[in-house]
């Protein structure tokens, strides 16, 4: 990078090429940007990474960022002036376009006598990392929102497992509902033996609006798993006190497999 690394340093922000040769050594995208907040030099790194880019900057080269201000970059160009003036150092992770995303640090830039002159970003490229965290995440989401098929074919068991906050609680809601449309269920367990926490919102979202939905669909519910935490954590719920409720899966399937008209026979072998 010609221009960057050997005209710019002579002229603005470098006493010396040294300087300059340290920050293209390292791994990192390295941008500066002088008091007026006006991109003034980045590394040979960076440059990489602006032309694997540039169909999303409104730039033909990389070197057309010279002397723009980082203003046009962002949509409250305010709030990265506050972040400057009174945050520094400063660390986040970005998102640009809405598909790349970055590690930042952002520091005060001294000259040799210790006088600010300008600002330093590092920028680390962790898209593939926030790539493979997303669907880490969707897998816990589906790990966290199992329905397992029951003895009866008509019954299925949803184990609540861990904390349930409002997106899971939504999630495993509409994911209920869908497979008992689709999978003519007559039957839903609801376990709540496997429940670490449970706010307000999401218990009223589970035993209200759950509960209702499926009685509507003709759907018959029932509690598993009811200790005394879960007591807590449901008395101050408009329960319908119709709804069967037991300590224990087995006492619940039992009851399910009683209104079926079906009896479980041990079977000496």
């Amino acid at each position: 990078m010609n221009y960057g690394g050997n005209e710019l340093v002579e002229t603005t922000f470098f006493s010396h090429n040294e300087t300059a040769w340290a920050l293209n050594s390292l791994g990192d995208n390295i941008f500066v940007c002088d008091l007026d907040l006006r991109i003034v030099w980045f590394n040979d790194q960076a440059e990489i990474l602006l032309n694997s880019i540039i169909s999303y900057l409104s730039i033909n080269h990389p070197l057309d960022l010279i002397g723009k201000s980082i203003d046009e970059f962002h949509q409250n160009p305010s709030h990265q002036r506050n972040i400057l003036l009174h945050r520094l150092p400063y660390e986040s992770t970005i998102t640009l376009f809405d598909r790349f995303a970055a590690s930042i640090v952002i520091s005060e830039y001294k000259d040799g006598a210790g006088v600010k002159v300008g600002y330093l970003l590092v920028w680390r490229d962790v898209t593939e990392r926030q790539k493979e965290l997303q669907e880490n995440k969707k897998l816990v989401h589906e790990l966290s929102t199992v329905i397992i098929p029951t003895v009866i074919d008509n019954a299925i068991l949803i184990p609540l497992i861990g904390a349930m906050n409002e997106e899971r609680t939504e999630r495993l809601v509409q994911r209920t509902l869908n497979y008992c449309v689709t999978n003519n269920t007559d039957y839903v367990l609801l376990d709540f033996s496997g429940l670490s926490e449970l706010d307000n919102s999401s218990a009223q979202v589970l035993c209200e609006t759950m509960t209702k939905s499926l009685a509507l669909m003709g759907v018959f519910v029932v509690y598993v798993g009811i200790t005394k935490q879960v007591v807590q954590w449901l008395m101050n719920l408009n329960l319908d006190p119709t709804i069967p409720t037991f300590a224990t899966f087995r006492q619940g399937i039992n009851h399910v497999v009683n209104l079926e008209g079906y009896s479980l026979v041990y079977e000496k072998r």
